[in-house]
């Protein structure tokens, strides 16, 4: 009879590591979670769309949609295309400043394979860290991409909500409104006190203080260098206005898109309502409590546009299709990442024997 395999480690204290089978249970009841996660998510998700279809009436959407002016909607996605390429220019410069040289085509790639897999991943996050995973084979840093990333993420919340206090400081015509305002308000100073504190080394030593105290696996040095190198953005501000100015221009283009489709439906409302509610209908899509904000971010919808006048119906029909929109570009990037097994295969074959072929990413096996 074949002996249980163990794993047994000669630690000082005569710890023993737990036996291999004991590993793939605990392996395993990690995966149940996960996919308890998924499948909870999905519950959220659909129970919002059948709540809010049951009320709108799904004869009065189908009948919405179907009314949609086609020319709105291709120029809405026109706009988040051109969106998403100065995106990955933008994310592109903040990589060129932390010394990661990476072409601009395999820049834009990663950006819309990241941008593909926010459709399944927690909103944002999930795309942040496979775009992170295929720029890091760039480098060998891979704290240096990470940055790169923050940076791009912490900037494009301060451009969105510095255009939501500016834009529509004129617009607040009702209570609820304001109080809406307000929010938004707390929203762009807490993303202008994260600048401050990044360009500001005692502020930042601060939020460094609780992990200098961690010392397994290095942590408290790696911790360290990381705010190092974020810091070192103090020295770089021309670069800083250059990618706050870009993620302005980015920003009001994604803000255009839920006019455009809102015009596709023949709503005609002040582009400044849309400048206030488009961040706080991005900020609730992101919680992780539906698969890509699907049912959250159409529910908020409702409540949003409903204070100023919109029926619920169109409310309702606005987001879903913008979302839509956004999954139609995205599934380039979808494209992009299942064409490069094929395409690393290709030029494994067409190499010269004893070559070293380069992979997809280019990096010729090497990183």
């Amino acid at each position: 009879m074949d002996e249980l395999k163990e794993n047994i480690t000669g630690a000082p204290d005569g710890s023993v590591l737990r036996t291999e089978p004991e590993c793939e249970e605990t392996r395993s009841s990690g995966r149940r979670v996960k996919r308890l996660i998924v499948l909870a998510k999905m519950l959220v998700s659909i129970s919002l769309l059948v709540y809010l279809l049951y009320h709108i009436k799904p004869g009065n959407f189908v009948g919405t949609i179907l009314n949609a002016q086609p020319k709105f909607l291709v120029w809405a996605a026109v706009l988040f295309l051109s969106s998403n390429l100065l995106g990955s220019w933008q994310w592109g410069m903040l990589l060129r400043s932390q010394r990661v040289q990476i072409p601009f085509y395999r820049v834009a790639s990663f950006y819309f394979v990241g941008l593909f897999f926010n459709n399944f991943l927690p909103a944002n996050i999930g795309g942040d860290i496979v775009r992170i995973y295929d720029a890091s084979k760039y480098c060998k840093d891979m704290s240096a991409v990470f940055i790169a990333t923050f940076m791009d993420r912490v900037i494009g919340l301060l451009a969105i909500s510095f255009l939501a206090v500016v834009a529509s400081a004129f617009s607040l015509d009702h209570y609820k409104i304001f109080l809406l305002y307000l929010t938004v308000v707390l929203g762009f100073l807490g993303s202008l006190v994260v600048v401050l504190s990044i360009l500001n080394r005692r502020i930042l030593a601060v939020f460094e203080r609780p992990f200098k105290l961690i010392k397994a696996f290095d942590i408290n040095n790696r911790i360290t260098k990381l705010f190092d190198e974020l810091h070192s953005f103090r020295d770089r501000i021309p670069l800083l206005m250059a990618v706050v100015s870009l993620a302005i221009g980015i920003q009001i283009l994604r803000v255009f898109v839920h006019y455009l489709v809102a015009r596709s439906l023949g709503i005609t409302l002040s582009p400044a309502y849309f400048f206030l509610f488009v961040p706080v209908l991005a900020a609730l899509s992101a919680l992780p409590v539906s698969i890509n904000g699907l049912g959250v971010r159409e529910g908020a919808g409702v409540v949003l546009f409903g204070l100023v006048g919109v029926a619920a119906r169109d409310a309702f029909s606005i987001e879903f299709i913008t979302y839509l929109v956004g999954v139609a570009i995205s599934l380039s990037g979808g494209v992009i990442f299942l064409m490069r097994a094929p395409l690393e295969l290709f030029k494994r074959r067409t190499a010269p024997a004893g070559a070293s072929p380069p992979t997809v990413d280019g990096t010729n096996g090497r990183k």
